[in-house]
């Protein structure tokens, strides 16, 4: 074999010097013969990839999304934004002739997609811009409609961020030395509501529920402190039936809300409220322990819209709101 300096290569400088015997040496040769052809090939591959030239092909546009906080200034440089004859375009439109486009006092309006483009139309830049508010700390209520299991919080936020935003939310018992934290249970990161769960019976010391809003312009957070005695708040009673009895009576039962879970230990008493003349005029009657009440001395010919709240019977936390109404016409005779 001849090297690339014109010198000869022995069968055996191929194989390595290894001394193989003559009778060997034919197959051997062809094998290192296809080796060295193969890396050869490899070689002028990549030798060729490596070499290719680009200068034909234009890179990429680039491509990228901006968070901007209605009302304030923004820049948005094409490239390097020094390059001269650039222009920009909003949503396909053209907008403004240079390597910079300044945006002032932003509003919801500038949200849209900025494209930049050189001299000779060539596309260089998408920019994908996204108006909204960093959040503010959330208002937050919590109330136990399943009291003494659970408890639910929901919270809203002024201004609307109107990006997408995402809430952490948590709540712990804080009297004991290495306190828990729990997560509050929702059915995903952008739900503005939460469900409560083991919560300290009879503490003289509050649980603190904390809700922080996350988006791309910032964060906010609120922190609250709840007692699960004072947040009771039943759900509306169900199935509220009006009857008329003779003496122009009416006969009002309702049954407590399902989501009581244990009314028997953990009673309730209700109100019953009757409305009429369209209801601008109403009267408010009880509480009542039982299930039932009657109430009589009731106008022949009037219609009554009927409707029952619960509460604990020991007054703590807040009455429910009313039930659906059921609308009923005592007759005129």
């Amino acid at each position: 074999m001849i090297n690339k300096t014109g010198s000869a290569v022995s069968v055996n400088s191929c194989l390595g010097g290894f001394g193989l015997p003559e009778y060997l040496f034919a197959p051997a040769f062809t094998m290192c013969l296809k080796t060295g052809l193969w890396a050869l090939a490899v070689a002028a591959f990549f030798s060729q990839l490596c070499c290719e030239d680009t200068s034909t092909h234009p890179p990429k546009p680039i491509s990228r999304g901006i968070y901007v906080a209605i009302g304030s200034s923004v820049k948005l440089p094409c490239g390097d934004g020094m390059t001269k004859g650039t222009e920009w375009r909003v949503n396909g439109s053209m907008l403004v002739s240079g390597p910079v486009l300044h945006l002032h006092n932003t509003s919801l309006e500038d949200q849209g997609i900025y494209t930049c483009h050189s001299p000779n139309g060539g596309h260089i830049e998408t920019l994908h811009l996204w108006m909204g508010y960093a959040p503010s700390p959330p208002v937050v209520q919590c109330w136990s409609p399943s009291y003494p299991l659970k408890a639910v919080c929901s919270w809203t936020q002024t201004p609307d961020p109107i990006l997408p935003t995402y809430y952490i939310a948590t709540y712990w018992y804080p009297r004991t030395e290495q306190p828990l934290v729990h997560s509050c249970r929702r059915e995903s990161d952008q739900d503005q509501q939460c469900i409560l769960e083991e919560l300290e019976l009879y503490a003289t010391v509050p649980h603190l529920v904390n809700i922080t809003a996350v988006n791309a312009l910032g964060s906010a957070t609120r922190i609250l402190p709840i007692l699960i005695d004072d947040i009771m708040k039943p759900d509306p009673p169900v199935n509220v039936k009006v009857t008329l009895q003779p003496g122009r009576k009416l006969h009002v039962q309702w049954a407590p809300p399902p989501s009581w879970p244990d009314p028997v230990n953990f009673t309730l008493k209700y109100k019953v409220q009757f409305q009429w003349d369209k209801r601008k005029t109403a009267s408010i009657m009880g509480p009542y322990e039982s299930l039932s009440m009657v109430r009589s001395g009731l106008v022949p010919g009037r219609t009554y819209h009927i409707q029952v709240s619960a509460m604990d019977f020991m007054g703590q936390g807040q009455s429910s709101e009313w039930s659906d109404p059921v609308t009923i016409t005592l007759p005129t005779s």
